[in-house]
């Protein structure tokens, strides 16, 4: 009697911990569906009516408030363009318009509304021919790019070295240094000038001495340096599209340095 007691008292202990377990378990897998799901494609099934389509996304951002810089869209459908078809980001959608380049060159683009604001995610989505709705491509892009540590003296001499440095940032960041100008015929206006080279950042931490041999011109006189870094991220695709679809966003943070003699670079440039 007292062994059948024993063996009872020991059944309901055990089945008090594997509650305690199943319970656990459970706030674990909660916990890893509320931690993914930002920055995966929901289980999507295979669906061969997107097996001919491929998307080329290139969204820009230069961390304008209230704008995207730049986003650009290329829908395959088949190779060709269908008109047929709709293309939406968050669910506004975009305009299939032909242009001419010249008398007898015109080209088609997909265009969106100049009243789209930024968001914290973009999602786009196809609706084809027979009316079914279709996730193609989904990013939610970091937010803190300009809260990492980017540093450029406010002023720089011809006589010394100008150093761009950076600290705790993504990796890997392209820096491309810029120059602006004046003419040395012409001494009235500053231009920014597009020539200038790309350095490949692999460190998180680190600095780079700005090459002014590489800006150089004997008809110029440079008195102002940009430092544009660039990140890019990789946003998810449906995985029945065709082969090397893809959905790039692409941050640039710009920080700039004058010539002495000017107060600030945004007084003069």
């Amino acid at each position: 009697m007292v062994k059948s007691k024993y063996l009872y008292e020991s059944l309901i202990i055990a089945m008090k911990h594997f509650k305690i377990l199943l319970l656990f378990l459970g706030i674990q897998s909660c916990d890893t569906t509320e931690t993914k799901k930002d920055w995966y494609l929901p289980n999507i099934e295979k669906d061969e009516r997107l097996a001919n389509i491929s998307v080329n996304i290139f969204l820009g951002d230069d961390n304008d408030p209230d704008r995207l810089t730049n986003i650009d869209l290329r829908t395959l459908d088949g190779g060709l363009m269908n008109n047929k078809n709709t293309i939406l980001l968050n669910n506004q959608p975009f305009e299939l318009v032909t242009r001419k380049s010249n008398f007898y060159i015109s080209y088609s683009q997909y265009e969106l509304d100049d009243n789209f604001l930024k968001n914290e995610d973009y999602l786009f989505e196809i609706i084809l021919e027979d009316s079914s709705r279709h996730t193609l491509a989904y990013i939610k892009p970091r937010k803190d790019y300009q809260d990492l540590n980017y540093n450029i003296p406010e002023n720089f001499s011809k006589n010394e070295k100008l150093e761009v440095k950076w600290e705790d940032i993504y990796t890997p960041t392209r820096l491309k240094i810029q120059k602006d100008i004046l003419y040395k015929e012409y001494q009235k206006t500053i231009y920014p000038n597009m020539h200038g080279y790309y350095h490949e950042i692999t460190e998180k931490s680190g600095s780079h001495s700005v090459d002014m041999m590489k800006l150089k011109d004997s008809s110029e006189i440079i008195v102002g340096i940009r430092a544009n870094f660039s990140t890019e991220e990789r946003g998810k695709v449906n995985p029945n599209l065709k082969a090397g679809s893809r959905l790039f966003y692409r941050n640039a943070v710009e920080i700039k340095s004058a010539l002495e003699g000017f107060k600030s670079y945004d007084d003069n440039f």
